[in-house]
């Protein structure tokens, strides 16, 4: 009878694995199925304990063996009904109810089975006397049973106490979800060697020494892993879902802002050789420091969960942090020795001016006295940016400045443009043609008629600028580049002379490198000696 039974559940194992398989047809396991496994089984927990109540010593002889047998029917729904709660998915209607209901009986099983047998977890299979001796093969069957049940009841033991050590953490999405991985790793494994266990068991008589304890013993850590699993299934999926690179669809462009927000403030040598736009990157700090936080606080739980998304944004958001810093140290420090090196510019240029009216040299105010001013409206303009106060006080000694050197010049404005020769002609690029088309056509918007005498383009190369600007809430990225282009015009008024008309053109790398011509002065600005040039020196 005993072989017959065990070649019966092979033979239904067998099938399961089959349907499982797909190779019959079978519907999904229900809860309806699962509680009327636990109805009968809670049945005959019911009647073992009103018969075991009030009694201080196991029942022996027939009474004892019958309780014995009715615990084995209990054994044969609990492990079907674990089953088959392992097949439904976690978060269907019922589930978790009927999770409970199977916890709570195997905790009962426990219990009356060690009062009945007197022992929780016999060590071998010999250590109870209960039951029919094995034969040599169903012992070796047996001993490989309890090889892997002691690998499950590990297995339970670890996920037991790794969910009542994560249950107690408030915020559960910061729980590590490799941590959460590797403990359904663990269950996978469990459920593993818990089937073996199977396997074995159901080709062993049920009445044979040591086999209802195995089975208790399997039971017992069954339960405990289906409460871990779960608990870990049910928060992977969470963390999972946290983790998901489709749910920030947002990343790629917050990433590549911060990432060249970082690079703009990493470049303190601005300060000295770019200053009117190390003022327009000192202006956006506090905005571009708001946004660093702002994406630190969107991707939050990625850089928590240490994702190779959450890693890479959290290095390039340290950066920033570290070279804006640097950068803003930088531009205080500045604030200190600008007003001293503008007003050393101004007198540089006073002293220039002087020079050249008292030794009639007319150059100094094309090529000397120009460009130590336009070190000081740089500095200025960065001064301003740092400290609007002193930017405004020296502006203004900036402007008297100037009014005074246009005095000077004029004193020798005959001779300046006597002197002044063609600007020099460096660049050669592919888009030579282009460009000055373009510096053109921005200039007809200022003069609709006029004799173009000559172009020339000083620069060997255009100046690339990317930047990131913060305007009314939103940030604009940009990267052009410019090239000036310098147009000789002929002078209407004057036969004799040519206009210098500096246009600077404007190429949209963002915008298929489209062009836009940008003019310096306009058509109706005083015209200074540095702007004007006998027609006879254009060659």
């Amino acid at each position: 009878m005993a072989s017959m039974i065990a070649s019966g559940r092979m033979m239904c194992a067998v099938l399961v694995m089959l349907l499982g398989a797909g190779l019959a047809s079978a519907t999904e396991p229900s809860v309806d199925e699962v509680n009327g496994l636990l109805r009968r089984a809670e049945s005959n927990l019911q009647s073992v304990a009103s018969s075991v109540r009030g009694k201080t010593t196991p029942p022996g002889g027939s009474a004892g063996k019958l309780l014995a047998r009715r615990l084995e029917q209990v054994i044969g729904d609990l492990t079907p009904a674990k089953e088959k709660l392992e097949q439904i998915p976690a978060g269907t209607e019922g589930r978790d109810e009927a999770v409970a209901r199977y916890t709570a009986a195997a905790e009962e099983y426990n219990r009356l089975r060690t009062f009945l047998m007197g022992t929780d977890t016999p060590a071998t299979p010999d250590a109870s006397s209960e039951g029919t001796p094995l034969g040599y093969q169903d012992k070796e069957k047996l001993s490989g049973a309890e090889f892997n049940l002691r690998e499950v009841e590990a297995n339970a033991k670890q996920l037991t106490d790794a969910v009542e050590r994560l249950r107690a953490v408030e915020d559960q999405l910061s729980i590590n979800h490799r941590e959460v991985a590797g403990l359904l790793e663990i269950v996978a494994n469990a459920k593993r060697k818990s089937g073996f266990v199977n396997d074995a068991l159901v080709q062993l008589p049920e009445d044979g020494q040591g086999v209802a304890a195995a089975r208790q013993r399997k039971v017992n850590a069954d339960a405990q892993v289906v409460v871990a699993s779960d608990y870990l299934t049910a928060l992977n999926a969470k963390l999972q879902d946290l983790i998901n690179p489709a749910n920030y669809p947002e990343y790629d462009a917050d990433y590549k802002r911060l990432r060249e927000l970082s690079v703009m403030f990493n470049r303190p040598e601005m300060l000295q050789t770019q200053r009117v736009q190390a003022a327009e990157v000192y202006e956006q700090a506090d905005a571009a420091k708001e946004e660093c936080y702002r994406i630190a606080r969107k991707y939050y739980r990625l850089i928590q969960q240490q994702t190779d998304q959450g890693k890479s944004l959290e290095g390039v958001g340290n950066g920033f942090l570290q070279n804006h810093a640097e950068f803003v140290a930088a531009c205080e420090a500045a604030k200190g020795t600008l007003p001293a090196e503008i007003r050393g510019d101004l007198q540089q240029a006073r002293e220039y001016a002087s020079d050249a009216v008292a030794q009639q040299k007319p150059l100094w105010f094309t090529g000397g006295i120009p460009q130590v001013l336009g070190f000081a409206d740089e500095r200025i303009v960065l001064l301003t940016a740092i400290d609007g106060a002193q930017g405004a006080e020296l502006r203004a000694e900036y402007e008297a400045t100037q009014r005074d050197l246009k005095k000077q010049a004029d004193a020798l404005r005959e001779l300046i443009i006597r002197e002044n020769t063609m600007p020099g002609d460096s660049f050669a690029g592919d888009d030579r043609d282009k460009a000055i088309e373009t510096a053109i056509s921005g200039w007809k918007v200022q003069q609709k008629d006029f004799e173009l005498l000559k172009v020339r383009i000083p620069a060997e190369a255009w100046a690339r600028e990317t930047k990131w600007t913060y305007s009314n809430g939103t940030w604009y990225f940009s990267d052009r580049s410019k090239l000036q282009v310098r147009l000789l015009i002929a002078d209407k008024n004057d036969p004799k002379l040519a206009i210098d008309r500096p246009i600077n053109v404007w190429k949209d790398h963002q915008k298929g490198d489209t062009m836009i011509g940008v003019p310096l002065f306009g058509i109706d600005d005083e015209l200074q000696p540095s702007d004007l040039m006998l027609r006879s020196k254009i060659r």
